[in-house]
């Protein structure tokens, strides 16, 4: 099995991570048909989360006592990594929010609200997508909030003002789509974008924290080598 984390319990989470990633998704997929996501894949979802902070804490006290900090300004990170030597501490401060790295607030107030008081709810978002091709190629297509008036032709077909779609024809094939998804809903959390699509921002966290883990092990080691052990 391939290693994310030359340490073991950093390791030991991520993997653990990248397990529960497979789980959401596929609970994720089933739970587009009903109204909300499950109270077992909203479990899942904090576990998830739950286990990526945890590599993140498990790497800072490789070299400290402290948990790994996530600020949103730059006068808390200093005060928050005076015992950090020079090398560790400008690898993680790299990743803060106030460097322009976002993602890194939202995950950590979502991580945050799902461990500390419940479940944040999800709610449920359908876009349509009317998509019109030509057998021999090319296509065009359009959402819902696009609207037709009359005398309006797609690749050579009128559009019918009160359908939204082209006449019947048998030259142009036309396809309407419903694309759905879950997205956080940020009233429950201050701070957190609005339409922040579920399944992938758990995506993103997971493909940023393991850059985060590989720079920030980097520094640690190379402290560890230079200072003449762990």
């Amino acid at each position: 099995m391939t290693r994310i984390s030359q340490f073991d319990d950093v390791n030991a989470v991520l993997k653990k991570a990248e397990s529960s990633l497979i789980v959401i998704e596929d609970g994720y997929k089933k739970s587009l048909r009903e109204t909300k996501i499950g109270a077992d894949l909203l479990v899942e979802i904090k576990d998830y989360l739950g286990n990526l902070r945890s590599a993140l804490d498990y790497l800072r006290k490789k070299i400290s006592n402290h948990n790994f900090p996530i600020c949103d300004q730059e006068a808390d990170f200093e005060k928050r990594s005076t015992d950090l030597p020079a090398l560790v501490k400008n690898s993680i401060k790299k990743w803060q929010p106030f460097n322009d790295q976002k993602w890194m607030e939202w995950f950590n107030k979502l991580n945050n609200e799902l461990k500390h008081v419940t479940p944040i709810p999800q709610k449920r978002t359908e876009s349509v997508e009317t998509r019109v091709s030509h057998p021999q190629g090319g296509g065009v297509s359009w959402t819902s909030g696009v609207t037709f008036h009359g005398n309006v032709s797609v690749m050579g077909v009128p559009i019918n003002p009160r359908t939204q779609l082209p006449v019947p024809n048998n030259i142009l094939k036309t396809e309407k789509i419903t694309w759905v998804s879950f997205c956080f809903d940020n009233h429950n959390v201050p701070g957190l974008p609005s339409n922040l699509v579920v399944l992938p921002f758990l995506k993103e966290c997971f493909e940023k924290i393991i850059k985060v883990v590989s720079d920030v092990e980097a520094s640690i080691i190379a402290h560890q080598n230079q200072s003449g052990g762990a």
